[in-house]
């Protein structure tokens, strides 16, 4: 019987789980009471609203509190059922693997510095500010989002390689900067972390204009820093530009494959066209470029000959004339 329950449980929980009535109405449960929380602790911030609805943003906050922690403990009780992840099959390591995720640090910090406030003496501001964390719980229901963080993660060596660089450029040019600068602005690049923070200002195009060189030769690095900086600022945003569009590409080549797989039979039935409308919206796809993925599958019926096209090999089939 537990097993039954917690397999239930985990397919609640799973985000994914579009088809399943009770999981899409525990997500936008989940949701709203986000967003309702971000709502309370931003107006929480305002003295007056703090002191009137009092009582409002109490009943709020141990609301979440009790359902976050509810929500955290049944998704790492229930996690070795579920259906997406069998690498967390295993009861007792499935488990720390899983509270290892991101998403499960997420889900632990939303709720674990007020649990700990009743052992260890926490500041009230800390909390309120934590409370914003909950926020970052809305990524498990963003397929963009997550899409964002798989593009990251795929990225993550070639974006590193290029920050690695930058840094380097940034060490040696606030230390050149801070040799040519130091002995005539002693307070504005009176150490070489001072002279960071002015390359970085620079590097980014942001400019302040709170520290500048006045040297000659400070002039020169700062241009120097400057026109380097304008491409490989950029370079970051075309890494990942590059890997929205080959990530894209991927999705779109996965639904084609679900329903190349349900044309099999050479028709797509309620149920078919359901489950494919279902994983393009997992995958971030536009339900109006799903459609068009399903119509150009299935269209050439016919060629242009007339003759009848096979819808596995694609092969025009030759009939006999009729008599």
């Amino acid at each position: 019987m537990w097993y039954r329950i917690r397999a239930r449980a985990a397919s609640i929980l799973d985000a994914a789980e579009g088809e399943d009535p009770l999981s899409r109405g525990f997500g936008i449960f989940l949701v709203t009471l986000i967003v309702i929380n971000v709502i309370a602790v931003v107006l929480e911030s305002v003295s007056v609203l703090r002191l009137r609805f009092a009582g409002i943003f109490s009943v709020v906050e141990a609301v979440s509190l009790v359902v976050f922690s509810v929500e955290y403990v049944l998704r790492v009780w229930s996690i070795v059922d579920n259906r997406r992840h069998t690498e967390y099959r295993r009861p007792l390591l499935g488990r720390l693997r899983f509270m290892r995720t991101p998403m499960a640090i997420v889900d632990l910090l939303a709720v674990a510095p007020f649990w700990l406030s009743m052992f260890i003496p926490l500041d009230l501001r800390f909390l309120r500010i934590m409370r914003l964390l909950r926020v970052l719980k809305l990524t498990r229901y963003s397929a963009a989002t997550n899409l964002l963080f798989k593009v990251l993660r795929d990225e993550s060596r070639v974006i590193g390689a290029a920050m690695f660089i930058l840094f380097v450029m940034l060490v040696v040019t606030a230390s050149a900067t801070y040799m040519a600068e130091s002995a005539v602005q002693p307070v504005a690049f009176g150490n070489i972390p001072q002279a960071m923070w002015w390359a970085i200002v620079t590097v980014t195009t942001v400019g302040y204009g709170d520290v500048v060189p006045i040297t000659p030769l400070g002039k020169m690095f700062g241009a120097i820093l400057s026109f380097i900086g304008v491409g490989f600022v950029a370079l970051p945003a075309g890494i990942l530009a590059s890997g929205f569009s080959n990530a894209l590409h991927r999705r779109r080549d996965s639904l084609r494959r679900e329903v190349d797989k349900a044309l099999e039979d050479g028709v797509i039935d309620a149920q078919e066209l359901s489950q494919i409308r279902s994983h393009g919206e997992s995958l971030s796809l536009a339900e109006d470029e799903v459609s068009e993925i399903i119509e150009q599958e299935e269209e050439p019926s016919t060629s242009r000959a007339g003759n009848l096209i096979c819808p596995h090999c694609g092969k025009a089939l030759h009939l006999a004339a009729r008599e």
